[in-house]
C-alpha cells in the first residue's frame, strides 16, 4: 500500500552553481554517479534531487544506501535540519535499529540494505540513493542494489575503485556512469571550500615504543625479501601485513599523541574542533583530560547508543559542545561548516580516509576566514606520506611542520 502524498521537503539553503549544473545532468536520465569532493555539498545535491523525484512521483519512497551507522547518522540529522523532512517520515534500518515498516524516506546501512532494500522497494516508483557508493562494488554489497527504481543516484569523491573492476560490473549497471565531477581545484576557486592551513606535528615514540617499533621494521625487512626472493614459504605475504599492521598499532598507540592532541586542542579553546583518533580507548582519554580542563566535549563512536550519537552529533552541530572526539567513525558523513579546527591525533595508511577527514572541516562558513589541520606523525612512514600531500598542495595550502612543545622542551 502506498504512502499517501506529503507535503514537498524543500532546502534551507540556495543551491551551489555546481549542483544546479549536476542537476540537469541527472535529470535526462534521473540516474547516474556524481564525484564531488569531500566538503562540496554531495548530499545538499542529493536533496536537490530528491525534491524533483518527489514532485514527480509524491508517493514513491526514497532507499538512501549508506556503508556506516556513523553516515546513517548523518543523514537523519541532515534530511531533518537541510531539508525539512519530519522525523516521523524516516525510517532507520541497521544492526542496532530496524524500523517496522518502510516509510518516505529509508535509511539503510548497505550490510542490511543487502537482504532489505528489494523487500522494502517492491514495484513502487521509487528512487535509489547510494552514498560513498564505491563501497557498493563489492560482490556483497552489490546485493543492496537489487531492486526496481524509476531514479538513481551515486555519491562518492572517488567513485572508481582502485583494485578491481566493481564499480564497473556492479555499480554503473544500476546507477549509471560519472555524469559530474567536481574536484578540489574547482571548489577552491568557486569558493565551496574554506583556505586551510595544514600544521603537521611531530611526537615522539618512547622508548620501549621505539624499541618495539624498530623490532617490527626489521622482521618486516626480512619477511620483505623473502617474499621477493621467489623461495617463500606459503602464507608469507599474510606474515608481513600482520607484521605491519603490528607496527601501525605501534605507533597509532603511542602515548604522546594524547597530551599533545590535548594541548593542540587547550591553544584552540573555544573554536569548534573536531579530534580524529584510532582507538576507543584514547579517545575515551582524551575525552577524560579534556572535561578535567572545563572544555565543552562530546564522544562520538560506535559504541555509544544511537540515539545519544545523533544527540552528540546535533548538539555540535549547534554549538553546545565546541569539541567533538571521534574514534573513525566520522570519516564518512560528518556536516558541521562551523568546524575550524581538526586534529588527527591518529591515523592509518588511507588515502581515502585522509581526503575524508580534511574534508571535515574545509566546508566554508560565515565567518570562517581559515581552516586548521593538525596531524601528529611518529614515524618516518608517516612523515613520508605526509611530505608528498604537501607536494602535491603546493600553492592551495600553507603547509607547516613542528614539533611538539612537550618533546622539544625534553
Amino acid at each position: 500500500m502506498n504512502s499517501p502524498p506529503l507535503p514537498a521537503w524543500s532546502l534551507r539553503t540556495e543551491p551551489r552553481d555546481w549542483q544546479r549544473k549536476a542537476l540537469g545532468k541527472w535529470l535526462e536520465a534521473m540516474r547516474g554517479v556524481v564525484s564531488v569532493v569531500t566538503g562540496g555539498g554531495k548530499t545538499i545535491f542529493a536533496f536537490l534531487c530528491m525534491q524533483v523525484f518527489h514532485k514527480e512521483f509524491s508517493t514513491g519512497r526514497v532507499f538512501i544506501l549508506v556503508p556506516t551507522i556513523t553516515l546513517l547518522d548523518q543523514w537523519y540529522v541532515g534530511l531533518q535540519e537541510d531539508f525539512g523532512v519530519p522525523a516521523e517520515e524516516i525510517a532507520c534500518f541497521s544492526s542496532q535499529e530496524k524500523a517496522t515498516k518502510p516509510r518516505p524516506v529509508n535509511l539503510l546501512v548497505i550490510n542490511s540494505g543487502r537482504e532489505l532494500v528489494a523487500k522494502l522497494a517492491g514495484d513502487n516508483k521509487n528512487f535509489l540513493i547510494v552514498d560513498e557508493c564505491h563501497r557498493a562494488g563489492s560482490p556483497e554489497n552489490a546485493k543492496a542494489l537489487q531492486g526496481h527504481f524509476a531514479a538513481a543516484l551515486g555519491l562518492s569523491a572517488t567513485p572508481r575503485r582502485e583494485y578491481d573492476k566493481g564499480f564497473e560490473e556492479h555499480v554503473v549497471p544500476v546507477l549509471g556512469d560519472v555524469i559530474f565531477e567536481y574536484d578540489y581545484s574547482q571548489a577552491y576557486a568557486d569558493g565551496v571550500v574554506a583556505p586551510f592551513d595544514l600544521v603537521n606535528v611531530q611526537v615522539d615514540l618512547l622508548a620501549d615504543e621505539r624499541t618495539e617499533y624498530d623490532r617490527l621494521t626489521r622482521r618486516a625487512a626480512v619477511l620483505l625479501r623473502k617474499a621477493r626472493s621467489g623461495k617463500a614459504e606459503a602464507g608469507i605475504e599474510e606474515k608481513l601485513k600482520r607484521v605491519l599492521q603490528m607496527r601501525a598499532a605501534v605507533s597509532a598507540k603511542a602515548r604522546m599523541r594524547l597530551p599533545v592532541a590535548a594541548k593542540i586542542v587547550e591553544e584552540n579553546r573555544g573554536a569548534r574542533t573536531i579530534v580524529f583518533h584510532e582507538r576507543i580507548s584514547s579517545a575515551k582519554a582524551l575525552y577524560e583530560v579534556l572535561q578535567k580542563r572545563h572544555h565543552s566535549v562530546a564522544l562520538y563512536h560506535s559504541q555509544i547508543a544511537p540515539e545519544v550519537r545523533r544527540d552528540n552529533l546535533r548538539l555540535f552541530r549547534r554549538g553546545v559542545y565546541d569539541v567533538l572526539i571521534s574514534c573513525r567513525a566520522l570519516d564518512e558523513g560528518m556536516n558541521v561548516p562551523e568546524t575550524t579546527v581538526a586534529v588527527i591525533a591518529s591515523s592509518t595508511a588511507s588515502q581515502r580516509q585522509r581526503i575524508q577527514r580534511l574534508g571535515r572541516v574545509l566546508r566554508p562558513a560565515k565567518g570562517k576566514e581559515k581552516a586548521i589541520i593538525y596531524t601528529l606523525y611518529a614515524t618516518e612512514q608517516e612523515h613520508k606520506r605526509l611530505a608528498a600531500e604537501a607536494a602535491h598542495l603546493e600553492g592551495a595550502a600553507q603547509v607547516i611542520w613542528s614539533v611538539s612543545k612537550r618533546q622539544a622542551q625534553g
